[in-house]
C-alpha cells in the first residue's frame, strides 16, 4: 500500500513541475533548471517504484510455483 502512495505522490510531483516548466523559455534558464530538476527525480522515483512493484509480483508467482 505503501509503494502506491509513494507513486501517486511522485506523479503529483510530476505534474506540478510540468506546470511550472515554461516551454518557450530556453532549458537553461533558471526556472526550468529547478522544474527540470524536479521532473527528471521525478521520473526516477515512479520508474523505481514501477520496477519494485514487477518485482515482488515476480516474486510472489515464483514463491507460488
Amino acid at each position: 500500500m505503501l509503494k502506491y502512495f509513494g507513486l501517486i505522490i511522485s506523479i503529483i510531483i510530476l505534474l506540478i513541475n510540468l506546470f511550472y516548466f515554461k516551454f518557450d523559455e530556453s532549458v537553461v534558464s533558471e526556472d526550468n533548471k529547478v522544474a527540470l530538476v524536479g521532473i527528471i527525480g521525478s521520473l526516477c522515483a515512479v520508474i523505481l517504484i514501477v520496477i519494485l512493484i514487477i518485482s515482488e509480483k515476480i516474486n510472489a508467482k515464483m514463491k507460488g510455483l
